[in-house]
């Protein structure tokens, strides 16, 4: 099960993991920053419709949705892994799913599925 760049597949797997984690990371830190410096606004004195105003000019909207879309994205690359190293263990060790199941403390039923998800 090798990508078709020669990559070995598990390291190419877990490097999207991380990818994703990263970029996740960054969108919440930056979420973050904006409420921390509307934190500091309202201790200075501001009043609540100008901090409002002041996230919905830097962004806010998309600053509050961009953690979700993030996630979901880490959330894809996890499950693809996860597929893809069921159809590892299936088809280059030779286990079944009833195995991998009881090795990795998940469902038979869910191994079928991840692994029916990495071949098509």
């Amino acid at each position: 099960m090798e990508p078709e760049t020669g990559e070995d597949w598990y390291t190419a797997a877990v490097d999207r993991v991380e990818s994703s984690a990263m970029d996740l990371r960054a969108v919440v830190d930056g979420t973050v920053d904006l409420l921390r410096q509307a934190r500091r606004e309202r201790l200075g004195g501001s009043g609540l419709i100008d901090i409002v105003e002041g996230l919905v000019a830097a962004g806010g909207r998309e600053a509050r949705l961009a953690p979700t879309a993030a996630f979901r994205e880490f959330e894809r690359a996890v499950t693809a892994y996860r597929a893809a190293v069921v159809r590892g263990l299936v088809d280059d060790e030779h286990m079944t799913f009833s195995m991998v199941a009881q090795m990795t403390g998940v469902s038979r039923q869910m191994i079928a599925r991840l692994y029916r998800g990495a071949t098509g």
